[in-house]
């Protein structure tokens, strides 16, 4: 039998809270971050009353590559 890799890259994501702790230096408010979610510019994902918001797509759209 042969053995099967299988990789899987599991997507960064983050609560608004923790992308304003964890990145403090990004100097950006809760506000803001919501407004990019509601106007889907970056890909984030709704958990009950969570909005978890994908890092890579929030650094893409900071560095004006878009979501």
């Amino acid at each position: 039998m042969k053995n099967i890799a299988v990789i899987n890259n599991v997507p960064r994501m983050r609560t608004i809270p923790q992308v304003k702790k964890e990145f403090p230096e990004l100097q950006l408010s809760e506000r803001y971050l919501r407004s990019l979610v509601r106007e889907h510019k970056v890909v984030c994902v709704q958990v009950g009353v969570k909005t978890l918001i994908n890092l890579d797509s929030l650094f893409a759209f900071l560095n004006g590559q878009g979501a």
